[in-house]
């Protein structure tokens, strides 16, 4: 199933899809988390900042080092004016504000780095108290870090865990694609070998009455009716070709018989009438022979058949009644399995449409080439244009040129010589090197 199949499109598409809904997922996830821990943080800054405060605001005179451990983070009391009044032990000394901070911006929660207490990122709260000496700015702050190494965790595990996700989706995915379009996939595989003479074959039809199933039953509805069509239409074939013998046999018999006393001034309109009628029988017959091909495409007759006892016969005939150079040098021993009757109507075919269009030489070989016989039949006509080589296989088949039905041929005979080479598991072609004329080739396995 251009393969980029569906099956692949679908899994592709689906690993996309999930792909794309995870990413934003995880960045919301990711984004929620950083979000949570922030707040939880903030909402203990605010509570050891408030706690602080209500110290400050009773304690005098204010001590110079605030109560505090360094895993706690830091606390700093300042004026309005940036002097430190008072620190946590792990800012004693420092005699700048940790932080930025303008009078009147009330409470202030940010990130800072590059402190004297660590290295690490610090959440700093900064906000307006009031102590026994007046009004000033109490800075509390605590890593961040934490934030970022569960972020960075976190972000590792989807990075991890996405993947992994996306490869069960893709192999999920595929299973279940395939087994979806495995009826389809029977159903088109069977359509593929079903030819016009085994229309009696239908597709496999699944259990389930879903859409697989209704295009099972729709497709074996439409070969239930191209299935009846085509046997009207040789239904029609064969009684028409019947009903057509019997009245251009009389015909014909009544034109021999005018022949037999007429004087010459009628003669020539005679032999003219008769040779359309003859022409008529010939195609008649033709059209009796593909009906029957049509109808019964197996072999009514399989034997083992010597290809070139068939050959050299039809040769001998074409020698007596043609006056062109007939060539059999090149024909050797081969054994086919198949019906002598359809395999000798479609060698003599080839013959007669050689011997009609050579100039003066056919030329006939056969071999054994891979497990295969090999029969050519060539001539030195005016050959046949590659692009028209498919058409003369063609039920009445016209070909553009000097090389057309004007030498007496029905426009059936190679396309009676197709369904019996066919039939026989074989293969017919025209060589589109030959130059001059024509030759026709034609594998058939070997007995």
């Amino acid at each position: 199933m251009n393969r980029t199949s569906i099956r692949r499109r679908i899994t592709a598409i689906a690993v996309v899809a999930v792909g794309v809904v995870l990413l934003i997922a995880s960045l919301l996830v990711i984004a929620i988390q950083r979000n949570q821990l922030t707040s939880n943080i903030d909402t203990t800054l605010i509570q050891r900042a408030d706690d602080v405060a209500a110290f400050i605001a009773t304690a005098d005179p204010i001590p110079p080092v605030l109560a505090g451990s360094s895993e706690e983070g830091f606390a700093q009391l300042t004026d309005n004016s940036g002097r430190v009044i008072s620190s946590t032990p792990n800012l004693e000394g420092e005699q700048a504000p940790v932080i930025e901070y303008e009078p009147g911006s009330g409470l202030l929660l940010r990130n800072v780095d590059g402190l004297e207490v660590d290295d690490d990122v610090f959440r700093v709260l900064s906000r307006p108290v009031e102590t026994t000496s007046g009004g000033a700015v109490l800075h509390v702050g605590t890593t961040f870090d934490v934030v970022a190494e569960s972020v960075l965790v976190l972000t590792g595990t989807l990075s991890v865990a996405i993947p992994a996700v996306l490869v069960v989706v893709g192999v999920l995915v595929w299973w279940l694609v395939g087994r979806t379009l495995r009826p389809v996939e029977a159903i088109r595989s069977e359509v593929a070998t079903i030819g016009k003479s085994d229309l009696h074959r239908r597709v496999p039809q699944p259990p389930h009455e879903d859409e697989i199933g209704r295009l099972a039953r729709t497709m074996n509805e439409m070969l239930e009716r191209v299935e009846e069509a085509m046997v009207r239409q040789q239904r029609f074939v064969a009684d028409a070709s019947h009903e057509l013998r019997s009245p251009l046999a009389r015909l014909r018999a009544e034109i021999e018989v005018r022949l037999l006393g007429t004087d010459s001034d009628e003669r020539d309109e005679l032999e003219s009438l008769l040779e359309e009628v003859v022409g008529l029988q010939r195609m008649v017959e033709d059209l009796l022979d593909l009906a029957r091909a049509d109808s019964a495409h197996d072999l009514r007759r399989s034997e083992p058949v010597d290809l070139d006892d068939l050959v050299f016969r039809e040769a001998e005939n074409l020698k007596m009644d043609s006056g062109v150079l007939i060539d059999v040098a090149g024909v050797s021993a081969a054994q086919v399995q198949g019906d002598p009757l359809q395999l000798t109507r479609a060698i003599r075919n080839l013959c007669d449409n050689a011997r009609r269009h050579a100039k003066a030489k056919v030329t006939i070989t056969l071999g054994e080439r891979s497990g295969r016989a090999i029969l050519t039949v060539g001539d030195d006509g005016p050959g046949i244009p590659p692009e028209q080589a498919d058409s003369v296989f063609e039920r009445f088949g016209r070909l553009d040129g000097s090389r057309s039905r004007a030498g007496g041929g029905t426009g059936l005979g190679l396309a009676i010589t197709r369904e019996i080479i066919e039939a026989h598991d074989g293969t017919v072609h025209i060589d589109p090197d030959r130059r001059p004329g024509a030759l026709f080739v034609v594998s058939l396995p070997l007995a």
